[in-house]
């Protein structure tokens, strides 16, 4: 599958995004190469899986931010709350 500077148009209208011609061109090619890595999926052979390489930390729980630390951080808060713009309109 392809995607189409069409089918882009479109999926940037329900979005709500703004592209300009060269951010489309960008995304257009970003998109299709994900595409192709996705298509290609199924061919790839199942086998052995190989060891991580490196050296990875053990996870380790830390404190974190008390709620006034982390309010203090909001640009808008209100009743103990992060207060965010609307995102789904119904």
């Amino acid at each position: 599958m392809e995607l189409t500077p069409d089918l882009l148009r479109h999926l940037e209208s329900l979005s709500k995004l703004k592209l300009s011609p060269e951010e489309e061109a960008l995304l257009l090619q970003d998109l299709n190469r994900i595409l192709a890595f996705v298509e290609a999926l199924p061919e790839v052979e199942e086998g052995e899986e190989e060891p991580p390489t490196g050296r990875l930390r053990p996870d380790e729980p830390r404190p974190g931010l008390s709620q006034e630390e982390a309010l203090a951080l909001a640009p808008e808060r209100e009743e103990g709350f992060f207060r965010v713009p609307k995102v789904l309109e119904w």
